[in-house]
């Protein structure tokens, strides 16, 4: 008798032996976030840049037509861009940059719920896309950059929020001066 252990006893739970196929649960956290990214990549893609308009060259996704639902459209193309930045929070994207993300998405959907207007906008407007060139740029960049540009990212965001702020509310105002003008009107005064 051999006192060698057997092949089975030799090898420990959970290391990968050579030439075996690794389950999702083996997988390590940064070979998770690349292949999170791959697919979040493949999801902006096609939510914003899936297709072309022939001889303009002009680039759209799946946001604008899916938008085309009356609140349903706009609401699922919330919840596909939400999904991004819920899984950019997995993979600990810093909170300055997920702001600028929600920011992205924010415009998105406050535009885009105007309608046929924010059909015409979502063409434009590219959430999905722009949040994986901030997903992408936090993903390459060395842990000192990724300390180095919190302040600039929170200014950034702080304009946006006031920019987004001020449109609102005179959009707001607008609508309401118009539909009493418009009420006046109908009442003959």
């Amino acid at each position: 008798m051999s006192n060698r252990p057997l092949a089975s006893e030799a090898s420990f739970p959970g290391t990968p032996v050579s030439g075996e196929l690794l389950i999702p649960g083996n997988r390590s956290a940064a070979s998770r976030d690349l292949i999170n990214q791959q697919v979040l990549k493949y999801l902006a893609k096609w939510m914003d840049n899936a297709f072309t308009v022939p001889g303009l060259g002009w680039r759209f996704g799946l946001d604008p037509i899916i938008g085309l639902i009356p609140v349903v459209g706009d609401l699922a193309t919330t919840l596909i861009s939400l999904y991004i930045i819920a899984a950019a929070a997995q993979m600990q994207v810093p909170k300055s940059t997920l702001a600028r993300m929600g920011l992205n998405i924010a415009i998105d959907s406050v535009a885009g719920a105007i309608p046929l207007v924010g059909n015409l906008f979502d063409f434009a407007w590219k959430a999905n896309a722009l949040n994986m060139q901030l997903l992408e740029r936090h993903a390459n960049a060395t842990p000192d950059q990724r300390h180095k540009h919190g302040f600039w990212d929170w200014l950034f965001v702080s304009g946006m929020i006031l920019a987004v702020i001020v449109v609102v509310v005179g959009s707001l105002t607008s609508t309401v001066w118009l539909a009493a003008w418009l009420f006046g009107l109908a009442r003959g005064g």
